[in-house]
């Protein structure tokens, strides 16, 4: 399957708008058809796996609902909005929409979310944490940006959502199929279906600093040796009294910490991290395929070195030749790559990969 590409000017966008402004792209997929229906988005909102979900709105108040669901959810007279997480997990067709941003860091995508409203429904008006391409599936969206949020920003809690209230519009866009709108994180937005609406949300999340200050943490404790402690240097050169410690000694420790952790060897404690599966995929039982294509919830992270290449795949770390390369890019892009040309050393990996369920075999043939 061929991805789609936005039609854009990608080094502007990055230079001008990524994380910075919202952008409106008319017609980035011309003529772009919605490739799943709103009855198969909700035959998958019934799986249990699927994390699926019903905002609705009636007499001004706003309502969460949790799946799975069943048919009888469906049949409503309310204004309503069924979202479905990571459909491209679940449909080729829609992992193919990840190709559309390639120009991005491939492991700083999260998910496809879709979402299908009646005419009137919307989520209500917030802001994500994320970044997000929001594309037009099919009918038409009312889209309306608010000034960026921040700590200060007035939100309620209406029955498990957080919504903006006052929300003050500074720019509104109506999307038609085939229409992008980019929102960078905290820029509050409110978007309302014209008559039957699907939007397909590409999302792109940052992990917190929280976990990347863990992470390094450990690598610098498991890195440092035991015997190592806390030197005074210039610190104790001043006579204290009794039990008191001073914003020298403080600075000194910090000093030292910082300088541990500038002098860690080992950088692998990154992409060990983000190339990590949050759940356990499924094994692959038999021979490899031929053709093989990267598990649609796996990241695969690589960097080229001057003699060989370190890849991470569900949080472990391979060394490959430089001739990969181009296999893992195609993997990294959701390409379908085949088997039949590859050395010993790189089939070992795959294999390994395969027997994991970290690669996989294309549902729908090659792509390339």
């Amino acid at each position: 399957m061929i991805s789609p590409q936005f039609d854009l000017d990608a080094q502007l966008f990055l230079t001008e708008y990524w994380q910075k402004k919202p952008l409106l792209i008319r017609q980035a997929i011309p003529n772009f058809q919605s490739p799943i229906s709103p009855e198969e988005l909700a035959g998958l909102a019934m799986e249990a796996e699927a994390d699926s979900r019903i905002v609705s709105q009636r007499d001004d108040q706003w309502l969460l609902e949790i799946g799975p669901f069943t048919e009888g959810d469906f049949q409503r007279d309310d204004q309503w909005s069924l979202l479905v997480q990571r459909v491209d997990e679940w449909l080729p067709e829609v992992a193919a929409l990840r190709g559309c941003v390639d120009f991005l860091p491939t492991w700083r995508f999260d998910d496809v979310m879709v979402s299908y409203a009646v005419d009137g429904a919307g989520v209500g008006p917030h802001f994500d944490q994320y970044d997000v391409f929001l594309l037009q599936g099919a009918g038409n969206r009312r889209w309306r940006i608010g000034a960026p949020c921040d700590a200060s920003t007035a939100l309620i809690d209406t029955n498990g959502l957080k919504l903006i209230d006052p929300f003050d519009v500074e720019a509104e866009f109506e999307l038609e199929p085939g229409d992008v709108l980019y929102v960078p994180p905290r820029v509050p937005h409110w978007g309302t279906a014209i008559g039957e609406s699907m939007t397909y949300s590409l999302g792109f999340r940052a992990p917190r600093l929280s976990d990347l200050i863990a992470r390094l943490s450990d690598s610098a404790i498991a890195s440092v040796q035991d015997s190592l402690l806390l030197e005074d240097w210039d610190s104790t050169r001043v006579q204290v009294r009794a039990g008191e410690m001073t914003e020298r000694h403080k600075r000194n420790a910090f000093t030292a910490v910082v300088n541990a952790l500038a002098h860690l060897t080992d950088d692998d404690w990154l992409p060990e991290l983000l190339s990590e599966t949050p759940w356990e995929p499924t094994p692959n039982d038999g021979q490899m395929s031929k053709t093989i294509i990267l598990a649609p919830s796996q990241r695969l992270i690589w960097q080229a070195h001057d003699d060989h290449i370190t890849a991470h795949l569900g949080g472990e770390k391979y060394e490959m030749d430089l001739t990969d390369e181009s296999l893992l890019i195609a993997l990294c892009s959701g390409r379908t790559c085949g088997t039949g040309d590859l050395s010993e050393s790189t089939l070992d990996h795959l294999r390994q990969w395969w027997t994991l369920g970290l690669i996989e075999e294309p549902e729908l043939g090659p792509s390339h």
